[in-house]
């Protein structure tokens, strides 16, 4: 059995803060760097980082987990300060001023 996965983002200026939730893993936690998200209405992929407690990037995680009631789908969580999405080939701003910041995403597809 793989270890609970603890999400907890404080305040910060990437994301909205969320208390803490706890996830348990039915595989290990793999490194992503793209995830395929509805955005203003249309699916794409989009490149996501996590975001330290520093405000610089770190691994993006993706793991399956089930959901009560919905069945399996992929958690993606990433660092203290959550993830961040973004699409083209701009380079991550540590200001973070490019991209969409997200606490985590559930992917059940």
């Amino acid at each position: 059995m793989e270890p609970a996965v603890l999400i907890q983002i404080d305040s910060n200026p990437n994301c909205l803060p969320m208390d803490s939730l706890v996830f348990q893993p039915q595989t290990p936690p793999r490194a992503i760097s793209e995830i395929r998200m509805t955005r203003e209405g249309t699916e794409m992929w989009c490149s996501v980082t996590g975001v330290a407690e520093s405000g610089n990037p770190c691994s993006a995680m993706a793991c399956l987990i089930e959901d009560s009631g919905d069945g399996a789908c992929h958690l993606v969580f990433g660092g203290a300060w959550g993830l961040r999405l973004k699409t083209g080939d701009r380079d991550w701003d540590p200001q973070l001023r490019n991209g969409t910041g997200l606490r985590m995403a559930l992917d059940y597809s």
